[in-house]
């Protein structure tokens, strides 16, 4: 099984252009952050998968791989019977996503660079699976519709979105909660879809794929000790110069460098309970 891209540079210009802008960019911050955030939401997305029914020997396309580590959790899943090919339009992620598997000695991973619309399989796979990055495409529900195409009668479409809208604190912190205000308006204004997961079940009916199955899970935190704090202010920092260019807020009101410990402080003083943005999960059958 290998995957190409058949669109042209023009094409991809303009394909990124429907899309909107990926405003957390691809800094060298922001793939170690990718790697981070994949490391905290990984007990939801292997739940998610093994019931969306990712199993030992299957043949598995990870679309918008990042860093890789969405790939390596499928590719734990089907074992050294099966595959996984993991495709990103950044080559930088894909670089990085290569020398994890080689240092890991994964030899059932291999990485793709192309834009996800130009995704062409040389033979059907038995799934496509994918996290936080059908919110970035112009038109998701046409992408479904296209990939569902190369999979095999009987194999599975599989991805978990987000509810950013989801996020509460109780009782409420105001920083934490304008933390949050800074990252949703500004994915907003980059025209990303901050509450995808709630739209999955109309795209994929838009797409041909019926009345998907459907499961939600969030992390709820609190305390001195948790990840969420740092989780968020690297999430910050990586949003940084679009908050200012969307003017949003500014570098010297949001204090990067002290963020996650004015929130720390903020939580243990009130004792609050914090409930991430959950993840949305939808699969069917083709």
């Amino acid at each position: 099984m290998s995957v190409s891209s058949e669109a042209s540079s023009e094409d991809r210009r303009e394909s990124v252009a429907r899309g909107g802008i990926y405003a957390l960019g691809h800094s060298d911050h922001e793939l170690r952050r990718l790697e981070s955030q994949s490391r905290f939401f990984r007990p939801l997305t292997e739940n998610f998968f093994k019931r969306a029914g990712i199993a030992r020997g299957m043949h598995v396309v990870d679309v918008g791989c990042g860093p890789g580590d969405v790939s390596f959790l499928a590719a734990s899943l089907v074992g050294q019977e099966g595959s996984v090919i993991g495709f990103d339009k950044n080559i930088e992620a894909i670089n990085v996503a290569q020398t994890r598997a080689a240092a890991a000695g994964l030899k059932n991973v291999t990485f793709v660079q192309g834009e996800a619309e130009d995704i062409v399989l040389s033979k059907p796979v038995d799934a496509v699976v994918g996290r936080l990055m059908l919110m970035y495409l112009a038109d998701p529900a046409a992408f479904l519709r296209r990939i569902a195409a190369r999979i095999n009668p009987g194999g599975i479409i599989a991805f978990q979105e987000i509810d950013i809208l989801g996020f509460k604190t109780k009782p409420r912190l105001a920083l934490l909660n304008e933390c949050v205000f800074w990252i949703t308006e500004t994915l907003r204004r980059s025209g990303a879809h901050i509450q995808m997961g709630l739209d999955l079940l109309r795209t994929f009916l838009a797409a041909g794929l019926g009345v998907p199955q459907m499961m939600m899970e969030a992390r709820v935190e609190g305390g001195p000790n948790s990840e969420v704090y740092e989780y968020m202010a690297q999430l910050v920092r990586s949003l940084l110069p679009m908050i200012e260019k969307f003017g949003v807020s500014d570098a010297a009101y949001v204090q990067i460098d002290t963020l996650a410990e004015s929130m720390r402080h903020e939580a243990v003083a009130t004792d609050s309970v914090i409930v991430i943005p959950p993840l949305v999960g939808a699969w069917a059958r083709k």
